[in-house]
């Protein structure tokens, strides 16, 4: 059975998910279709809200900024 999409975030797991070809997004994925979808205001708010509780680079977070207008 081969799932819709697998929710990782851990590069290792991601490697082996690539391995057998699965579909992988991780918290940035969600929140960029959440931002798509009109569900989340900002994504600024959410990567450095309390709640995120995730790291991120620095140039994928300035990215993220960018391609969503927020920089």
């Amino acid at each position: 059975m081969k799932p819709d999409i697998l929710l990782l975030d851990e590069t290792e797991a991601r490697r082996i998910a690539g391995l057998y070809n699965l579909p992988v997004t991780g918290i940035i994925g969600i929140l960029l279709q959440a931002k798509a979808e009109g569900r989340v205001a900002s994504m600024r708010e959410e990567m450095d809200g309390e709640g995120g509780g995730f790291w991120i680079q620095d140039a994928l977070y300035r990215r993220i900024l960018t391609v969503t207008g927020e920089a």
